[in-house]
């Protein structure tokens, strides 16, 4: 019995080193990836506030274009590559017409019907009344479907939203995001800052005529009649997207920004997403 007793003790003591010994192991992982996290953070945070710095940088030559043109800058020994798309230049979601919405959908291939069948549905989601359009869905359509989901009858809360909507799917949506926003609150874009997306949403705009807008950029300083001054910025949307390798991983980050009149807080963060 003594031997059993001392071989039962042993056996419990072996097992008492290996759980604390796997609790640490766990406990230090835990900790190293919060640290990672943290890092990661905080450099997205230094992009964020260096592109909010270079658009208001008062030398024009030296400010940040706002159509996604790329930019770098060095922290903390990394590269950091940021890009500054105006949320102007962007369709809203909640304030587009049905047409700027069907001219985009047709835009990625889809024919006039679906496009509009689709455009229908977009805007039924947003519309708070219980009025459908003649190919839209109101809650009896989603409840017919067997969707887990309902209209909000209500503006989007996010472009992400979009892909709740009846009938939208993965490679719609991962075609159209791009041209799209819920932060410009304008129904028309600016075609000085819209991304390609948006550009083929417009009425006649052939690849030619994209390709030379695009090209015609690359001349017009980043003051052009888009940026008058630092004043007009108040109360503009803008995504700052960010990328740099932590750890043999690329880290990419969309960071949507409203710019303030507030010296002591320039900016709100509207949005924070890992990609």
């Amino acid at each position: 019995m003594p031997v059993i007793a001392v071989m039962w003790g042993l056996g419990l003591l072996a097992a008492i080193a290996l759980s604390l010994s796997w609790n640490g192991n766990v406990t230090y992982g835990m900790a190293r990836n919060s640290l990672e996290a943290a890092a990661i953070n905080v450099t997205v945070e230094a992009a964020v506030n260096r592109a909010v710095a270079a658009l208001f940088e008062p030398r024009p030559e030296l400010r940040w274009k706002a159509d996604g043109t790329p930019q770098s800058f060095a922290f903390e020994g990394k590269r950091i590559n940021v890009s500054i798309q105006d949320e102007l230049g962007k369709i809203d979601l909640n304030q587009a017409e049905e047409s700027a919405l069907i001219n985009l959908l047709k835009s990625v291939g889809l024919d006039s019907t679906s496009a509009t069948a689709l455009a229908d549905k977009i805007v039924d989601w947003r519309t708070t009344t219980s009025l459908k359009h003649l190919n839209g869905a109101k809650n009896s359509e989603y409840r017919a479907s067997g969707s887990a989901f309902q209209p909000r009858n209500g503006p989007f809360q996010s472009v992400d939203e979009l892909l709740l909507v009846m009938d939208m799917t993965p490679e719609i949506f991962r075609q159209i995001e791009p041209a799209l926003t819920v932060y410009s609150g304008h129904q028309f874009i600016d075609p000085q800052v819209a991304p390609r997306e948006a550009l083929q949403a417009l009425p006649s705009m052939t690849p030619d005529a994209i390709a030379a807008a695009l090209a015609a950029r690359q001349n017009l300083p980043a003051d052009g009649s888009t940026f008058i001054g630092t004043a007009s910025l108040s109360g503009r949307a803008f995504t700052i997207h960010t990328e740099f390798r932590e750890a043999n991983r690329m880290i990419r980050n969309d960071s949507v920004v409203r710019i303030t009149d507030d010296p002591k807080q320039p900016f709100w963060l509207l949005s924070w997403k890992y990609r």
